[in-house]
C-alpha cells in the first residue's frame, strides 16, 4: 500500500489550516491595535479641545465677569466642557505617561480656575505666568499623545509582517 500519496495530502491540509490561522490572528491583532488607535486619537483630540475651550472660557469669565459673580462663572467654565470626564476616560485608555500629563493639566486649568475667580483683572504678570505653565503642561501631554500614536503604529506595522 501506498502511504506517501495520503500523508502529503493530509500534511498540505495542516499547513493550510496552520497558514490560515496564523493569519487569521494577525488579522485580527492588527484590527485590533487599529480600533483602539482611532479610539484613543479621538479621545486625545476631545481632550485637546476641552482644554483649549476651558481654558478660553475661563479668560473670558475673567475679562467680562463681575468680581461677585466671578467664583460661580470660573467654576462653571470649568465643568462645562467635560474635561473631568474626558480625563477619566484617558485613564482607562491610556498608558500611564499620558494620564499622568493629562493630570498634570487638569490641575493646572483648577489651579487657573481658582485664580480667575478671585484674581483682580489688571494682575497681567499672574495670568501670563498661568498661561505659560498651562501651555508647558498642554505642550507635555501632546508629546506623550505622540508617543503613544507612533508606538502603536509601529506595533501595528510588525504585525502586519
Amino acid at each position: 500500500m501506498n502511504w506517501i500519496s495520503p500523508l502529503s495530502a493530509l500534511l498540505g491540509v495542516l499547513f493550510g489550516v496552520g497558514a490560515t490561522a496564523l493569519a487569521d490572528r494577525r488579522r485580527w491583532r492588527r484590527e485590533s491595535v487599529t480600533r483602539l488607535l482611532e479610539l484613543r486619537t479621538a479621545l486625545y483630540a476631545e481632550y485637546l479641545v476641552a482644554m483649549e475651550e476651558t481654558g478660553q472660557g475661563l479668560l473670558r469669565v475673567l475679562r467680562t465677569a463681575a468680581a461677585e459673580e466671578r467664583a460661580e462663572a470660573a467654576e462653571a467654565a470649568f465643568v462645562g466642557f467635560n474635561l473631568g470626564g474626558t480625563r477619566q476616560r484617558i485613564h482607562v485608555l491610556a498608558p500611564p505617561d499620558v494620564s499622568e500629563a493629562a493630570d498634570a493639566v487638569f490641575r493646572s486649568l483648577r489651579r487657573a480656575r481658582d485664580y480667575v475667580a478671585i484674581a483682580d483683572q489688571r494682575d497681567t504678570q499672574g495670568l501670563s505666568a498661568l498661561k505659560d505653565e498651562v501651555g508647558c503642561l498642554r505642550d507635555r501631554f501632546q508629546e506623550a499623545l505622540r508617543r503613544d500614536v507612533r508606538g502603536l503604529l509601529a506595533g501595528s506595522a510588525s504585525w502586519s509582517a
